[in-house]
């Protein structure tokens, strides 16, 4: 091809991406839709890819390898839903009727403190100080207690809403675990022959980052969450189920994760017994540390290659902008984004 032709042929590719790209900024929210179920997909086929693979090596076809994991998952999610499902549904409905009592218990020992605050023998202005941020944290307490009443119900409603893009998403996995060689094969014929070598050894690595991250977190998760949960009932914590499913699933967020879960554990207890709270606190340390050696050993410096300063910074960054979904998505994105850069630069020197 002449320069000339190759020339007119970048244009227009790029042209047609700056074309595409403004048409998804356009229609971002229908957008946001159908990334949704796209993204569960992916999930799903990193968590299955492994299992498929190994039934393959055992002369069962991809196809049947797939149909059996999800009849195994199937089977398991029904015991779940009959023999789980109802304890933490029980166990949510218990909690969300306790918040207003917590949020008066709360509200009482603030008020008790103020009290305390407004007859002691501290100067004026040091008291109004004090009492300003006592309201100030009565105020919040009150606030995010409410709005976190509002949104066990809004997502009680979206988790109803979001089956179907389950179903979309397993459907997609299915095929992207099935027909892997044929997407694989049909990227690898857009890419240019004079970068496939590069554009293929990147996605690679990439690939190798979200599985790594993807089973790895999720597993950590689980056993983590289990963990909690069996340490909470052995204490006597109330709500321990719904409990250990927060520790777990909040595990995901690195370094911030821990603190995050161990909140609503430590205000229930507050209220409760002092000494369960210390116990709450010990396990909570207890189970990080066995995290931290045993169960997720350099799943974030090692398999991802990102340094702790750089993980912390970059979660405290998404999370800034995005909320919890960044914080969950930041060490990830962050990785493939080290792929690129450096694929780029490695490419341009």
């Amino acid at each position: 091809m002449s320069v000339a032709k190759k020339i007119v042929a970048y244009t227009i590719i790029s042209l047609m991406g700056i074309i595409i790209i403004l048409f998804i900024i356009h229609h971002r929210a229908k957008f946001a839709g159908i990334l949704i179920p796209i993204m569960m997909s992916g999930i799903i086929a990193y968590i299955i890819r492994p299992i498929v693979l190994g039934l393959e090596k055992r002369n069962i076809p991809r196809a049947k390898g797939v149909m059996l994991v999800y009849l195994i998952g199937i089977i398991t999610s029904l015991v779940f839903a009959i023999f789980i499902v109802p304890i933490l549904i029980e166990n949510t409905r218990e909690l969300a009727n306790t918040f207003p009592q917590i949020s008066t218990e709360y509200k009482n020992k603030l008020n008790d403190m103020a009290i305390l605050i407004d007859t002691s023998g501290y100067p004026a202005d040091v008291k109004n100080m004090i009492l300003k941020e006592v309201n100030n944290v009565t105020g919040i307490i009150e606030n995010r207690l409410a709005n976190t009443l509002r949104n066990i119900s809004v997502n009680s409603i979206k988790m109803v809403a979001r089956i179907g893009d389950f179903i979309i998403a397993m459907i997609i996995a299915y095929h992207l675990t099935k027909d892997s060689r044929f997407f694989k094969n049909y990227f690898i014929s857009l890419i240019p022959r004079g970068w496939r070598g590069g554009i293929i050894a990147g996605f690679r690595e990439i690939d190798d980052i979200m599985l790594n991250f993807i089973q790895g977190q999720i597993l950590a998760s689980v056993i983590i969450g289990f963990m909690e949960m069996i340490i909470f009932l052995v204490i006597g914590i109330r709500y321990a189920p719904i409990l250990g499913i927060i520790g777990g699933i909040s595990n995901i967020i690195p370094y911030f994760g821990p603190f995050i879960g161990a909140i609503p554990a430590v205000a229930i207890t507050l209220i409760d017994s002092p000494a369960k709270t210390l116990w709450v606190i010990v396990s909570f340390i207890v189970v990080q540390q066995i995290d931290n050696a045993f169960i997720s050993p350099k799943i974030i410096e090692g398999k991802l290659g990102i340094h702790p300063v750089m993980t912390i910074l970059m979660v405290m960054i998404w999370g800034k902008f995005f909320g919890i979904i960044g914080m969950l998505v930041a060490i990830p994105i962050t990785a493939v984004m080290r792929v690129i850069f450096k694929r780029l630069i490695n490419a341009i020197v």
